[in-house]
């Protein structure tokens, strides 16, 4: 049986018979919304077949079904990869949540070439390179994007050519990658290149996306002006091949948890937290700049590392999973599932000169009161503006208030007043109301924090700066914190902490 070509309002398909056996699918024009645009390059395989097609048919604005696939059951669209169905989520008119994401996983959307060398196919022998069906799925260890459009993917097994050889590289535009996190868009809005009013940027550095689409993410976060940055797992929006973009928060909804780790310099893994010239050749291994892993969690730092549990990854001749990275060379992205904090802190002192309720902290001598600065003189030679009343949410009316668990929690407000004090100065030294600082376990668990908050060590805080969104107060301390510890911001407060290493997320609230 031979093979033709088919275009639809939303695809160009080979056909056999009937049915599709591969697909591209079309994306919204950058320079006009009524236009539709596809990436040709996947077309090419299907002319070098011995049954290539000879024939097409257009079917455009006929209003009629999409083709149904060769082989999915019923004649239908392809199951997701467990062949189950995912829950729906209350209030979203009935679509399925996205699963959260259990390992990394690849999804071939577009017939293309596995190769040995980020090049073009026609460049290579026919034993550096592999030709993949679309609809097959891949779990991959991690990817480290190349450039030139080009991933470099360690699989999880090695099933491809000889299959010797777990790493390949692949052309991006041909791939997905099932990332458990959604985009919905809830109102006809813009993809911008910058975070800007769509009225001060050009017409190509903006594409019309339509209200109800949706669209798989590898990582989003903050931006200024609410705004979110985002990074598409699965579509290329616009002519050009782009997949970082920035929308307007309220045409959109983020559904979906995941956290990624990425090297950010060339580094070595460890299986303690030492020197590299310390460990045998056994106990360490080498990383590349740009790789991304899934994480299943993290710890404390300790010597400057951070202990990671990688999630279906397998490093080393061990095939270890938990290792120990440099501080300075990763930083870690996104939110633990269920981490939507609703925390309310005491304000200020009516009355500062009344110090307040009495308190004792564990591994200090002495009383301490809730309306006395956390600094008694801060960084710039005055009295500190946050009290300890603030850090421990004290109840005035009772003298309840959040008891640190240790000295070290004490320490740690210590540091974070600091940080805070100098973000004050940045604002004018306009007051700023505190949400949440420290929390005790049981609080963490009532108000909705993370399994593994900064909050519960005292070095994290969540805060307004009154008049300011909180996007754009993420997006001023973001270059200044740097490599510092984590900020993240939600529509309604910023997160900073001092955990020493670079983490930026956004609540998706």
């Amino acid at each position: 049986m031979g093979t033709w070509v088919k275009e639809t309002d939303e695809a160009f398909y080979l056909m056999q018979g009937n049915q599709w056996i591969s697909r591209i699918q079309k994306r919204p024009s950058a320079g006009n919304p009524k236009e539709r645009v596809l990436n040709v390059e996947g077309m090419r395989d299907w002319f070098l077949r011995s049954d290539a097609p000879l024939a097409m048919t257009v079917s455009v604005g006929t209003g009629g079904p999409e083709p149904e696939q060769a082989g999915a059951p019923g004649g239908g669209e392809t199951p997701p990869p467990d062949g189950g169905t995912s829950p729906e989520e209350p209030g979203s008119g009935g679509e399925p949540a996205p699963e959260p994401a259990k390992s990394l996983a690849l999804r071939v959307k577009s017939t293309t070439y596995f190769k040995l060398q980020p090049k073009l196919a026609s460049e290579l022998t026919d034993a550096e390179k592999v030709l993949v069906t679309n609809g097959t799925t891949f779990d991959i260890q991690y990817y480290i994007d190349v450039g030139k459009n080009h991933w470099q993917v360690q699989l999880l097994e090695p099933t491809l050519g000889d299959k010797t050889n777990r790493t390949w590289y692949v052309y991006t535009p041909d791939i997905d990658i099932l990332t458990g996190v959604r985009l919905r868009v809830t109102s006809d809005t813009l993809f911008k290149t910058e975070p800007k009013i769509s009225s001060q940027l050009s017409e190509s550095q903006k594409v019309f996306v339509k209200n109800g689409t949706q669209l798989n993410l590898l990582a989003f976060k903050p931006a200024a002006g609410d705004h979110y940055e985002v990074e598409l797992a699965d579509a290329i929006v616009g002519a050009e091949v782009n997949t970082k973009w920035y929308v307007y928060s309220l045409d959109t909804k983020v559904e979906g948890n995941r956290q990624t780790l990425e090297v950010t310099g060339d580094t070595i893994f460890k299986a303690r937290p030492v020197q590299a010239n310390q460990l045998s050749d056994a106990d360490k291994v080498l990383v590349k700049k740009g790789t991304v892993f899934l994480l299943n969690s993290y710890a404390q730092p300790e010597n400057n590392h951070v202990r990671v549990a990688l999630q279906g990854a397998f490093l080393g001749p061990q095939n270890r999973t938990s290792w120990y990275a440099y501080v300075p060379d990763i930083q870690i992205s996104g939110t633990e599932i269920g981490n939507r904090p609703s925390d309310q802190g005491p304000g200020q002192p009516a009355n500062p000169a009344d110090r307040g309720v009495a308190l004792s902290f564990p591994g200090f001598t002495g009383t301490y009161y809730s309306n006395d600065p956390i600094q008694p003189t801060n960084r710039y030679g005055v009295q500190g503006n946050f009290t300890w009343g603030e850090a421990l949410h004290v109840n005035r009316s009772t003298g309840a208030y959040r008891r640190p668990a240790n000295a070290g929690v004490i320490y740690n407000i210590l540091k974070v007043a600091d940080a805070m004090e100098e973000i004050r100065k940045m604002y004018g030294d306009k007051p700023l109301k505190i949400n949440s600082w420290y929390r005790d376990p049981a609080t963490n668990a009532a108000v909705g924090g993370a399994s593994m908050s900064r909050h519960l060590s005292g070095d994290a805080v969540d805060f307004v700066v009154p008049g300011v969104r909180c996007f754009d107060v993420y997006a001023r301390l973001n270059g200044w914190w740097g490599s510092r510890g984590g900020l993240a911001s939600s529509s309604v407060f910023t997160h900073i902490d001092v955990r020493g290493y670079r983490a930026r997320w956004s609540y998706g609230y």
